[in-house]
């Protein structure tokens, strides 16, 4: 399981992040002592390690420096949770300090987005090629798509859409990761170009009588969720 590190001197924000991020499917943990954070990363290294930092208290910059630094010389990715910043400052500190930056206020779409992009590939990972959920198989190999037995014809586009989220079926996928996943970062889409892509291939999934598992969760992302009903 992919594993996030929290170093936040508010307890009450960290513990916030930590309870939404992992119904992400994360593995989280937090620290706030920076000799304990340093002893930890040495042995457990996370995947990401998620930043907190307030313009005056700024001492989780110096913390990503110092690993990056000798006798650490650990580079792990970063995302910098900037409260009460100004955006040009953050932009300026994160340029030196952490891998990417979040500026509060900031959306929960745009926090699993960072964290996704951010994330390493999981290395000698074998691809998988059946996924299965609730009578929907998605043959990767193949390119071909049943629910209970019965053919489903997608198009390119849907039928990527649908794998991604057949990756973690009940877990919610964001339009931004959507948008990042399915039609690349430099791409000129917007999220009514995702939602066009979910109405067809919700339409496609749920001919006949079959129960609808495709979820829109409002204000997040979509699932395909069993229980969407």
């Amino acid at each position: 399981m992919p594993s996030i590190l929290i170093t936040q001197k508010s307890e009450r924000a960290a513990e916030s992040f930590q309870k939404l991020i992992r119904d992400w499917g994360y593995d989280v943990a937090i620290l706030t002592e920076r000799d304990t954070i340093l002893d930890t990363i040495k042995t457990v290294r996370p995947d990401v390690i998620i930043l907190g930092a307030t313009a005056d208290e700024p001492s989780s910059l110096k913390l990503s420096r110092d690993l990056r630094e000798k006798p650490f010389n650990i580079d792990i990715p970063s995302l910098l949770i900037a409260s009460d910043f100004e955006e040009g400052d953050a932009a300026v500190v994160v340029e030196k300090t952490a891998d990417d930056c979040l500026v509060s206020p900031f959306s929960i779409d745009d926090l699993r987005a960072k964290l996704e992009a951010l994330m390493p590939p999981q290395v000698d990972k074998p691809e998988r090629e059946i996924f299965e959920y609730a009578g929907l198989v998605l043959n990767a190999r193949s390119y071909r798509v049943t629910r209970d037995g019965v053919p489903l014809h997608l198009t390119p586009k849907c039928y990527r859409i649908l794998k991604r989220l057949l990756e973690q079926p009940t877990h919610v996928v964001s339009r931004e990761v959507l948008m990042s996943k399915i039609w690349g970062m430099k791409a000129n889409v917007d999220k009514r170009t995702v939602d066009v892509h979910i109405k067809r291939l919700r339409t496609a999934l749920n001919k006949g009588d079959a129960v609808n598992i495709l979820r829109t969760v409002r204000g997040a992302g979509y699932s395909i969720d069993i229980n969407s009903l």
